[in-house]
């Protein structure tokens, strides 16, 4: 999938479950699609505030799994207890199809 086609799939997911495209929220679908390895929600948080400095921790934590749900990010275990995650994105360093 392309970065702009997950772009829409997205954006087209949160409007038929009822929630805002906002700024914020595509701040943070920017973020994670564009990682070039796995990230934690955390590391994710850096990203988005260097794109929207008014993204929060709390609107992360309540994206991710906005995010899973729509197949743009993929959850990794990779054994360490804490939840990583990586772009179900076509062309992503991080992605394996």
């Amino acid at each position: 999938m392309s970065h702009e086609t997950a772009r829409d799939k997205f954006s087209a997911f949160l409007a038929e479950q009822g929630h805002r495209v906002t700024n914020q929220r595509m701040a943070i679908f920017e973020a994670a699609v564009t990682q070039k390895d796995h990230f934690t929600a955390d590391q994710l948080l850096v990203h988005a505030k260097a794109i929207d400095d008014s993204v929060s921790r709390a609107t992360v934590y309540r994206t991710l799994p906005l995010l899973t749900d729509s197949h743009v990010l993929r959850e990794v275990d990779i054994g360490t207890g804490e939840k990583f995650y990586r772009p179900a994105v076509e062309g992503s360093a991080a992605c394996v199809l």
